[in-house]
């Protein structure tokens, strides 16, 4: 059991020890080609999709930069995060993108552990209700790839069901429940339930999501809740553009399946395009 955790696990002091001695720069180079080939195809692709199928509904990119200093496997707990995230809704469904850009800290004197993760997350509208507390049924699916300096890369696609809510506080923007099955690259498949949630109100802002991941014969159940919490300073400001400041907290319980729960506020800064 600890040799499959310590080979699918990204961010681990061992397997950053290990790797570093056996991997070859040019694959190296190639571990960050694949993910960021990636993202770059989804963004074409959500952009084909967004102008030849349906009208835009809601659309909102951003750029996050996020400085924390205590999260656990990873190399001194440091990290700095630099995140491009897109959100948009449609007539026919809608899709949430994000792709983090991970910078640790130098651990004696050695070179600085980074990765590129993200996610990308189409959902499709299946029915919709009107005075309901479910609005939308939609068919949902998403890919996770990613890959770091240590070697490791990942490719995992779930597919299943979710739904828009209309939840009755006042604020509240958006709220949403899904449940997938994993199909996952390192460890055995999964089922993954995941809830987002954004409100509002007086320039101050709470969002974000919790994801519980179980049934893996591999590692443990896992359980994070990831909320941000956030001021608008746009008005304040008199400027076009939505600027937020605040922080992240990251609570994960047994991160990546193991025994390590993090328990990790982050500051953060967030521009809106």
């Amino acid at each position: 059991m600890n040799d499959i955790l310590s080979k699918s696990l990204p961010l681990t002091p061992q397997r950053l020890k290990n790797t570093l001695k056996n991997t070859s720069p040019l694959k190296t180079k190639q571990s960050y080609i694949k993910p960021l080939s990636a993202a770059l195809l989804a963004v074409i692709s959500l952009g084909a999709v967004s102008n030849s199928h349906a009208k835009v509904l809601f659309s909102d990119t951003s750029l996050s930069v996020l400085y924390g200093d205590d999260y656990e496997l990873v190399p001194d707990g440091e990290l700095t995060t630099a995140t491009l995230e897109h959100a948009s809704t449609h007539t026919w469904g809608g899709v949430f993108f994000f792709v983090d850009r991970h910078h640790g800290a130098k651990v004696n004197g050695s070179d600085r552990f980074k990765e590129t993760y993200g996610e990308f997350s189409p959902k499709f509208k299946l029915q919709t209700f009107d005075d309901s507390f479910i609005k939308q049924v939609n068919l949902a699916a998403q890919y996770e790839f990613g890959s770091n300096s240590t070697g490791f890369s990942q490719d995992n696609y779930l597919v299943g069901v979710g739904a828009d809510l209309n939840v009755p506080i006042p604020g509240m923007k958006y709220a949403s429940a899904s449940l997938y099955h994993a199909f996952n690259d390192n460890t055995d498949d999964d089922q993954q339930i995941t809830l987002t949630y954004g409100w509002e109100k007086n320039n101050f802002v709470i969002d974000g999501y919790v994801d519980y991941s179980f049934n893996n014969d591999d590692s443990k159940d896992q359980l994070h809740i990831n909320p941000q919490i956030k001021y608008n300073l746009q008005e304040a400001l008199g400027i076009d553009n939505r600027i937020e400041v605040g922080m992240e907290y990251s609570y994960w319980k047994n991160k990546y399946g193991t025994d390590f729960t993090q328990n990790t506020p982050s500051a953060l800064v967030k521009l809106h395009f």
